[in-house]
């Protein structure tokens, strides 16, 4: 974010129009940002928080696209694969942070940060709902901007949870 200041600028005049801090932020709130939207689900598309949250157990053996999966056999979704994909995503570069692509129709299950199904992540609403809020919070008050060593880029490490080594940016308060 620190490095596309354009979309920061974007989500800045969003969340002004949208919320007066004399106002409680509340749902509605939140749910009328639509660029906000946007630029969550492309986030989350290109930096996915899970590496193992939609893990399944093949409960019978099965013959897939000509691959023999075996009763017991762990089931994992390759996801960068599919966020990545040039023809579930395209015409746009995937590697490319373009919030808008989420304007377009695509095939459901091109995007699955919390899983697909009923055994989607059970949170899913409350944490898209607070990082949109915290999101706000934080760019109501201030900039984000580069901080140092910035073209290192950015590392993540993977357990459960993917979480980035170290984020280099800067908050410079802003004068409303």
């Amino acid at each position: 974010m620190s490095s596309g200041i354009a979309h920061s600028n974007k989500l800045q005049i969003e969340i002004d129009e949208n919320w007066k801090e004399d106002e409680e932020l509340d749902y509605d709130k939140i749910a009328e940002m639509q660029y906000m939207d946007l630029f969550v689900r492309e986030v989350l598309r290109m930096y996915r928080s899970s590496g193992r949250a939609s893990t399944r157990l093949c409960n019978k053996a099965a013959t897939v696209c000509g691959h023999q999966i075996d009763e017991g056999s762990v089931i994992l979704p390759d996801v960068p694969s599919i966020h990545y994909n040039v023809d579930l995503w395209g015409p746009d570069d995937p590697n490319l942070f373009v919030p808008e692509r989420h304007n377009i129709k695509r095939h459901p299950l091109a995007y699955m940060p919390f899983g697909i199904g009923p055994r989607n992540c059970v949170g899913m609403r409350f944490a898209l709902m607070e990082l949109k809020m915290c999101l706000t919070r934080v760019l109501h008050t201030y900039n984000i901007l580069p901080g140092q060593k910035l073209e290192i880029g950015m590392h993540r490490r993977e357990a459960f949870i993917v979480t980035p080594e170290a984020i280099f940016i800067r908050l410079e308060k802003r004068e409303n």
